[in-house]
């Protein structure tokens, strides 16, 4: 279902307001899928804004691409997210106060972390963390680097968070500064979580 956002692109002095883009109208064909601004559109009065400042001299073209990629990664990162947490409550069991059964499906839990800061961790769930890292990487000015990966979807991701919550810098980032392993402690606690899960007898991965 396509959705509508309303921003306000800032270049220092220089100020867009009430840009209109949105997400999921035609999802833009194959075309340009592999770039991590797809499923996204923007308006064409604010675009021939954008050429304007780059024709006057006051931004450069790299600055205009820049901030484009950070915002659409943004906006697609979070609809994604959206889009899962949907399908996640469609495949629940009902009621659940019969069933205790936690039921998860076979995406990807992941944990990325930057070159120059290894111990702010980000985790995260994704269908393709390929697809994740590439739409991340384009709103961070550093490299990032995929450290652990396994299969469990939203219930590992939200245990995992649960567990780690002391080191929550913002939203999915986890300060484990002064931790020996940060990497061996998130797999640690996904393997407690996922023996648990198949104690129960759960539907397996």
């Amino acid at each position: 279902m396509a959705q509508s956002f309303t921003v306000q692109l800032t270049f220092g002095s220089h100020r867009i307001e009430n840009v209109t883009l949105q997400w999921g109208v035609g999802m833009g064909g194959d075309t340009r899928r592999d770039a991590p601004s797809w499923g996204t559109d923007i308006e064409v009065p604010a675009v021939i804004e954008l050429l304007n400042l780059i024709t006057a001299g006051a931004i450069t073209a790299e600055q205009a691409r820049d901030k484009l990629d950070r915002l659409t990664a943004a906006i697609n990162e979070r609809m994604d997210r959206e889009y899962e947490e949907m399908i996640e409550l469609m495949e629940q069991p009902t009621p659940r106060s019969v069933r205790e059964e936690i039921r998860f499906d076979s995406r990807w839990v992941y944990a990325v972390s930057t070159d120059i800061m290894p111990d702010s961790i980000k985790i995260g769930v994704a269908k393709d963390i390929a697809r994740r890292i590439k739409s991340l990487q384009s709103g961070s000015a550093t490299t990032l680097e995929l450290r652990w990966s396994a299969r469990g979807g939203f219930p590992l991701e939200r245990y995992l968070h649960e567990q780690f919550d002391a080191r929550r810098t913002h939203g999915e980032w986890f300060d484990f500064h002064g931790r020996p392993d940060p990497v061996q402690e998130i797999n640690e606690a996904a393997h407690v979580f996922l023996q648990r899960y198949a104690e129960r007898g759960a539907t397996s991965l």
